[in-house]
Order: structure tokens, then C-alpha cells, then sequence
């Protein structure tokens, strides 16, 4: 890690930490709320619960946006590496077959008319998104942004200076590595790969694969260190298990009143399709063929059946690459987990 340019972009925090006041203390601009997480934690069933929630406007993960224009889509990132070739020979593959051809052209159709809120894939830059963060909400309470924690931090810079609150969500490293690699076997090729076949750190090339807990845990070091309240988190397994525990407690430090009624919610994809701001590739795109499709056709929190830490499927073996990330994750997933909100 580059020491000075961490320095420098906690001092540059700090500054928008002292705008963000000025700004709290000359206007009634909503809080930007924001939920820090890893993969597969069970991030976006919780989105779509506080989609529901009075006065709230949400982003769906902008900054992995202009993350994945910097690594995913850039031709020129990693350029003549065998694996980043291989991820953007089949990214081409996948975009000319006809299942995609539609998809795009349906997207291509919603986005037209939904331009002040759906935006496509190539807008999203870190000093175009700050500047949309930044934009008043005047009709709204708070803005709940959900995002990846690995896509924030080289780039503090692009928070908002407005008033924010943080908040993390973790999940055990078991469970969401295998998760992921179910992810990354059938999605980043359409024509799947067999488990054992699958590096999941090779595919996901785009991705600090092996880092996520390490990237999360620093994240949230910094947040604790530079902003005037604790960073709240939030165990996804907790969350699934205990909602009407978790919820209560987490809208309260946040200082957002509860109803009973956020513990169920319309089971259509329509309100998210029709309200959250982001990416189209990740609004639409990914609730049609991708990795969202059952957290945005949800209509409530359903408890694991299986203890925490247990791959979902059976079929989810821990091969090597997997042990050697889940391992690595452990001290920072647990001194995280000690922090959380308790049931």
C-alpha cells in the first residue's frame, strides 16, 4: 500500500468531513447513508428492504461502476495478461450472443426513459458520480447508497461533502467466497464453468479477490477515525436470522423511524427497476440474467437453514484457492464481527 497516498487521502477526508458540517449546519440536505460491503453478503435483499422505507432515495452500487470502467471495461487494464484476455474474449463472446442482444435492447429502451435515474455503464466516473452525490435531494429523508468497500478506498476523494453516516455489512468468509464462486462459475461465462475448474481469483480478475475482508477492515478503520460517529455493522447472517432484532437497532443509530411494515415488502422487481439510481448494467442488466435476480423478486427476509459459516449447497467445496482466502479473511471478518450489532 502507498503510505503517502493514504495520508493524503485522509487528510483530504477530514476536509470534506469539515464541508459536510458546513453544509449540515446551512442546509437541510438528507444524510448520505451509506452501506459498505463485501460480495455475496446479502447486500441487496437489504437494499431492496430499505427501498421501501419513507422518503428514502437509493444508489445501487456506483462506485463498483466506475471501479469496473477503470478494470472490467478498459481495454487497456491488465493488456496482454493471458487471464484479463481471456475475461474480455468472453465478456465479447457473451455480448453477441442473441440472449444478450435482447437483454441490451430492453435495457436500452428503459434507460431512454428513465435517464434523470438509470445511467449507462460508460457515465459512471468517480468525479461525475461526486458531484451526482452531492446533488440536492430536496423531497427526500436520506440517500441510501449500497456499495463495495474495495471500489471506495483509493478513492475517498469522491465521497460526497454532504453529511454521511457509514454502516458495514460482513458476512462469515465461507460463505461468501463459495457464494461468489457459484457467482463467478455460471455469470462471468454464460456457458459455466465446472467448480473445480473455476480460480475464482483468475476469473474474477477485475476484483482484489483475495483481499476483500483485508480491504473491508481497513475501510472501516478509517471511517472510525475520521468521522464523528462509530461506523455501524451489520452480519448478514444476523440480518437474515433476527431482522426484526437487527432492523430496529440499526434504523435507530441512524436516526431513521422504524415501522413494523419494513419487514415485508412488495415482492415485484417494478420499484427497483423504476426507482433505484445506478448503473443500467447493474439496476437492470443483473436483475434479468445475473447475480440479483432473487434478492430483487424478494419480499421479506428468509432464515438461513444452515449455521453460520456453512457453504449454502453441499456442492460448494472448499478448494484450494477458496481455503487460502477464507483463511486470510478470518482475523479481520472476526475482530469486525465482535463490533457488530448483536441480536
Amino acid at each position: 500500500m502507498n503510505v503517502n497516498a493514504v495520508l493524503g487521502e485522509s487528510i483530504a477526508y477530514t476536509e470534506n468531513i469539515h464541508k459536510a458540517k458546513m453544509a449540515a449546519s446551512s442546509s437541510q440536505e438528507p444524510t448520505r447513508l451509506f452501506l459498505w460491503i463485501v460480495v455475496r453478503s446479502n447486500s441487496t435483499v437489504f437494499t431492496k428492504c430499505m427501498t421501501f422505507v419513507d422518503g428514502v432515495q437509493v444508489w445501487y452500487e456506483p462506485y463498483l461502476a466506475c471501479a469496473l470502467n477503470d478494470t472490467f471495461y478498459n481495454p487497456e487494464f491488465k493488456k496482454g495478461d493471458k487471464v484479463a484476455e481471456k475475461m474480455r474474449d468472453t465478456l465479447r463472446k457473451n455480448e453477441a450472443s442473441e440472449k444478450m442482444k435482447a437483454v441490451r435492447e430492453d435495457i436500452r429502451v428503459k434507460v431512454e426513459a428513465s435517464s434523470d435515474f438509470i445511467f449507462y455503464q460508460e457515465t459512471f466516473k468517480y468525479s461525475w458520480l461526486k458531484e451526482q452525490l452531492e446533488k440536492p435531494e430536496p423531497n427526500k429523508k436520506f440517500v441510501f447508497i449500497k456499495d463495495h468497500s474495495f471500489a471506495i478506498e483509493n478513492h475517498m476523494d469522491a465521497l460526497p461533502n454532504v453529511p454521511c453516516r457509514h454502516a458495514f455489512l460482513i458476512r462469515h468468509p465461507r460463505q461468501v467466497y463459495t457464494s461468489f464462486k457459484d457467482v463467478i462459475s455460471k455469470r462471468v461465462d454464460f456457458d459455466g464453468i465446472p467448480w473445480d475448474k473455476c480460480h475464482v481469483g483468475n476469473e474474477a480478475v477485475f476484483a482484489p479477490v483475495g483481499d476483500l475482508f483485508q480491504i473491508h477492515h481497513r475501510v472501516w478503520k478509517h471511517f472510525q477515525k475520521h468521522c464523528d460517529h462509530e461506523p455501524i455493522i451489520i452480519d448478514g447472517h444476523d440480518l437474515l436470522s433476527h431482522p426484526e432484532t437487527i432492523l430496529p437497532k440499526f434504523f435507530e443509530k441512524m436516526g431513521i423511524p422504524f415501522k413494523e411494515s419494513y419487514l415485508e415488502w412488495e415482492q415485484s422487481p417494478k420499484r427497483t427497476a423504476e426507482t433505484w439510481k445506478g448503473s443500467a448494467d447493474f439496476v437492470l442488466l443483473e436483475a434479468q440474467v445475473g447475480a440479483t435476480v432473487r434478492a430483487v423478486n424478494s419480499s421479506r427476509f428468509i432464515a438461513p437453514k444452515l449455521p453460520r459459516g456453512t457453504p449454502s449447497k453441499e456442492e460448494w467445496t472448499i478448494t484450494p484457492e477458496l481455503k487460502e482466502y477464507i483463511e486470510a479473511a478470518m482475523p479481520f471478518y472476526e475482530e469486525m464481527y465482535e463490533s457488530r450489532l448483536k441480536p
